[in-house]
């Protein structure tokens, strides 16, 4: 029974959960949105990680789920690559976990459960790089898609990332605002670059934002909330990174988070006047398993009060 009871469990973790997408629909209501915005939607996915988890046909069908929502904008908000980083670089040598001291063994067991596939050919970034340009290029928002970079993107190849959203038609924010106009109301999309690598500069975004419209901030990592709410300048700020934690043990919460991943972990937040959304992400990171923190679509419809 105890076998039973710990192969479903990793047959869950492992094969069901991460596959179990959760949409989730949330009415916004913005102060100063324009009629001429009144029911836009916008549609978040974020953490994509290509991975040997990841794979082509996987994001393939990712990509056809976020077009049957009928998005007027679809924002990815960071890590479309997957850092390569082992457990021997991460911990040393004497402080693995028990799955990497002994692969022999826990592949063994993976392999009778039907959740390990020990056969993967470890593709090349630029092998990646064609998987997600193939894939994202299918995106089809009523306006347009928007991007910010992750954390991951800039500990592979942040260049070939940038390459495939450029070929997907994409538009990436560096930093950088993007105005949508619409009979004479504005609507705008910002983006910071990633926190972790100091790649980011809100203060030049703000001086980028025009002085009329609304604003909504895009940011890999969600605790730069923080900074952004204090200024006053943003409605919305969408963020992933976290990925919910990946495993979410009731009562205690996620035990591994990341930097600037830890205070705003999942969901909807309220600072000062403006709204925090931290997406769980779709993808995951090494090890490659979720519970009780479903990969997730958001699907959001904004409203003016």
């Amino acid at each position: 029974m105890i076998v039973i009871a710990i192969s479903s469990f990793l047959f869950y973790i492992y094969t069901i959960e991460p596959q179990w997408i959760d949409f989730k629909n949330i009415d916004l209501n913005l102060p100063n949105l324009s009629k001429e915005f009144e029911g836009w939607k916008i549609v978040q996915v974020s953490d994509i990680h290509i991975s040997e988890w990841m794979t082509e046909k996987r994001l393939e069908n990712i990509v056809q789920l976020i077009n049957e929502q009928n998005p007027d904008i679809v924002v990815l908000t960071g890590d479309f690559f997957s850092q390569r980083i082992t457990y021997t670089k991460r911990f040393g040598e004497n402080n693995l976990p028990y799955v990497e001291k002994h692969p022999s063994f826990f592949k063994k067991i993976m392999n009778k459960t039907g959740i390990y596939t020990s056969n993967f050919k470890e593709r090349s970034l630029d092998e990646d790089r064609i998987i997600l340009t193939n894939a994202l290029s299918k995106l089809n928002p009523t306006y347009k898609s928007f991007s910010v970079l992750g954390n991951h993107d800039y500990g592979t190849n942040f260049s070939l990332v940038e390459t495939a959203l450029k070929d997907s038609n994409i538009i990436n924010l560096k930093n950088d605002v993007y105005t949508i106009e619409k009979n004479n109301s504005i609507l705008n999309i910002a983006g910071v670059d990633d926190i972790l690598f100091r790649k980011y500069n809100l203060d030049l975004v703000l001086e980028k934002l025009p002085k009329t419209g609304i604003n909504i901030l895009l940011a890999h990592e969600p605790d730069l909330a923080f900074e952004s709410a204090i200024t006053h300048r943003f409605a919305l700020q969408l963020s992933g990174h976290s990925h919910g934690g990946q495993v979410n043990i009731p009562f205690f919460g996620a035990p591994f988070l990341p930097p600037y991943g830890e205070i705003y972990i999942s969901g909807l937040y309220h600072l000062e006047d403006m709204i925090q959304y931290t997406n769980r992400g779709i993808g995951m990171a090494y090890p490659y398993i979720r519970f009780n923190c479903r990969p997730e679509i958001t699907i959001f419809t904004l409203h003016s009060p």
